[in-house]
């Protein structure tokens, strides 16, 4: 069967009438006239006339000839089978699983280095006229090299200057790259290989291959049964970091291996050091958590991980965290009453605790001088003695990411509050408390969030928690998204967080004063507070999880100060970059790449360090089963598909399945002689003129 390879061509066949055309319209018509004399000239034979003719006719269909094989050379026709003609071209794409699972030990040396040795004799299969594309399938988005199918040489070149990567691969875009390249070629064969360990968490969604007129090639790489473990995550369970005060650091261990392990030592590294090692036994298919607690002598930006002793996937033993302490709180009370009076004594009761923050009180007519970005919480004992324009300005203060403590004194304005702070609090009061009290009956805490950070320290689990009478409350309800964290007897909320742009606002909702309630002389009184100020003023987030290596990374950045320049981010192998900070929505924000490498990633402005952040491999990649050549076929919906084994040989392998003869050099070369048989008989016919 004769397919055409460039079909669109065979329209400028039409053009092989053109020297048709040309005859019939320069034909002359010649009147005959009688002349006596000319009747002596019977000497010319109608023999030498009609052989005159066919040579004309002959030149015609030369010509015709000659323009016919030029354009069936353009068109490439091409045969299923025969031998005559070139092999036909072969355009192909291969993907190559350069994912961080492939970056592992395995019998016969490095599993990557293995495949991409594979890799390297497949494109010995190749011919100069081919057309091969590489794709890996572990891409970022800082990988601007251009995708498209070029020589077999150029895909070598990639192949050598390709690294494994950090990150899981990406099958499904991969697959609709390559389809996209063999939908727009033009070559008779088209191939598509995939060299990958068939990861089964690497397979795509949809059956990309469903309708691909390709050829499908499976790649036998050396697998075998891995005996890893890995760890999966580090958490520090929402506590507050304060210097010289233990926290408990939880890493998850997971043993992906089919036997339980008791041979694995598990190591803390905090700021550079070893601080703690214990041994761990795990489970074959479970996980098992280790706790390591520390403590850190000074604030600021500290980072660390946790590494497990080496197994064949060295990728994942090692898991990267950071936190930041601030060095000191700086808090901004505004009030005058004995309520703010009490909140100043809980939170500095003796210079020496002035170590860690720094309370400053000012009266609500004393706003004005005051600038609230110096100031890591506000807290207010009376939210309704503050004038419009300095509500809008603490309002301002917490939208740009800082956080907002409001206390109740018994006797605000519940309907300027519901006017001005509702929407910031989340929290609407539909009753004031009552002002006279017989102190007949009482409230008391009815429920907490224990896990909650301003309630997880006291161990509410174990312990009932402390009587505290409240002799009246107000009636209040929550709105939007606010959350309640306790509640007094009777369901009333008594402490209500709620999230207002990018800060944190708590309000507690029953009456401080000691005429409403004992909870100032309760020995809650003080960590309570402290533990709600710690909580506002400490940045939890500052501890990161789930960076993975290729993602998107945002960073919010907080200097308190104009940035007129650009940040410096230093990745885990000392490579500097200078990046450009945005605006989003108000706030400055940095977005951070290339982050394709785990490790520990310090910003810096002017010389002072302001961010830190970790980066680590996917969890996904721990876990190295893989599935069977037929489940991964039909996965990526794979109808046909051809399996090369390691024992093959991969050439012939190959030339069993290509087919075609391309017959294009044969019409050339027949448009040539057709052309040197035109000029010779051409040189024998008189002109017109002459005939």
């Amino acid at each position: 069967m004769l397919n055409f390879l460039n079909p669109t061509i065979l329209i400028a066949g039409l053009a092989a009438l053109i020297p048709l055309i040309i005859h019939l319209f320069s034909r002359r018509r010649v009147r005959v006239v009688e002349f006596s004399s000319l009747k002596h000239l019977q000497t010319m034979k109608k023999q030498q006339v009609r052989r005159l003719k066919i040579r004309q006719i002959l030149l015609l269909l030369l010509r015709m000839l000659i323009l016919l094989a030029v354009v069936l050379a353009f068109a490439r026709p091409a045969t299923e089978g025969g031998s005559l003609g070139s092999h036909a071209s072969v355009s192909a794409v291969i993907l190559f699983d350069n994912s961080a699972s492939m970056n592992r030990e395995v019998r016969d040396g490095n599993l990557f280095e293995l495949t991409r040795k594979r890799a390297d004799q497949l494109l010995d299969t190749f011919g100069d006229k081919d057309d091969v594309a590489l794709i890996p399938l572990f891409q970022t988005d800082d990988n601007d090299a251009p995708l498209g199918l070029g020589s077999r040489a150029i895909a070598r070149e990639q192949l050598e200057c390709l690294d494994p990567g950090y990150g899981p691969a990406n099958l499904q875009l991969a697959l609709e790259q390559a389809v996209d390249l063999l939908d727009k070629t033009d070559n008779l064969n088209r191939e598509l290989y995939i060299l990958t360990d068939f990861q089964r968490y690497s397979l795509p969604d949809t059956t990309m291959l469903s309708g691909c007129r390709a050829h499908i090639y499976l790649v036998d790489i050396p697998l075998e049964e891995s005996d890893n473990c890995g760890i999966v995550d580090v958490d520090m369970g929402g506590q507050l970091l304060l210097p010289g005060h233990n926290f408990d650091l939880t890493a998850t261990v997971k043993n992906y291996s089919l036997r339980d392990r008791t041979d694995i030592i598990a190591s803390l590294f905090l700021d550079g050091h070893r601080v703690a090692q214990t041994d761990v036994k795990t489970v074959a298919g479970e996980e098992t958590e280790v706790r390591f607690s520390r403590a850190v002598s000074q604030g600021g930006f500290h980072s660390g991980y946790v590494e497990l002793s080496d197994d064949e996937f060295d990728g994942d033993n090692r898991y990267y965290f950071s936190f930041h302490i601030p060095r000191q709180f700086n808090v901004l009370l505004i009030g005058q009453d004995d309520v703010a009076r009490l909140v100043a004594l809980a939170l500095a009761p003796s210079p020496s605790l002035n170590q860690y923050w720094s309370v400053k009180t000012v009266e609500p007519n004393g706003l004005a001088g005051t600038n609230l970005a110096d100031y890591d919480v506000v807290i207010l004992s009376e939210p309704t003695e503050l004038s419009t324009t300095h509500i809008e300005r603490i309002k301002s203060y917490v939208r740009r990411g800082r956080s907002l403590l409001i206390t109740y004194n018994g006797i605000s304005d519940t309907g300027f509050f519901n006017e001005y702070w509702s929407k910031t609090t989340g929290l609407v009061y539909d009753k004031p408390a009552r002002k006279e009290i017989t102190r007949a009956g009482y409230y008391t805490f009815e429920s907490v969030e224990i896990d909650h950070p301003v309630f997880s320290i006291f161990e509410f689990e174990t312990n009932q928690i402390p009587e505290v009478k409240f002799f009246t409350l107000p009636r209040t309800h929550i709105i939007d998204d606010a959350v309640i964290l306790a509640s007094f007897s009777g369901n009333h909320p008594a402490l209500v967080e709620n999230a207002y742009g990018s800060g944190r606002v708590l309000t507690f909702t029953g009456p401080l004063s000691p005429r409403y309630s004992d909870l100032t002389g309760h020995a809650l009184f003080v960590p309570l507070v402290s533990r709600m100020t710690e909580y506002l003023a400490s940045d939890l987030s500052s501890f990161d999880r789930g960076f993975f290596a290729g993602d998107n990374i945002t960073r919010s950045i907080s200097l308190g100060i104009a940035v007129s320049g650009s940040l410096e981010m230093i990745t885990p192998d000392s490579l500097l970059y200078y990046l450009a900070p945005e605006e989003d929505q108000g706030n400055l924000v940095l977005r951070a790449r290339p982050t394709i490498k785990p490790g520990i990633y310090h910003v810096r402005y002017l010389g002072r360090e302001i961010d830190r952040f970790a980066i680590n491999i996917n969890p996904r990649e721990c876990d190295l089963a893989s599935v069977d050549t037929e489940s991964y076929a039909k996965a990526i919906g794979a109808q046909e598909y051809h399996p090369l084994e390691e024992d093959v040989n991969m050439a012939a392998a190959i030339a069993e399945f290509r087919f075609g003869k391309e017959l294009w050099p044969l019409f050339l070369w027949l448009a040539v002689v057709l052309l040197i048989a035109e000029m010779l008989l051409a040189r024998g016919i008189p002109s017109e003129d002459e005939a």
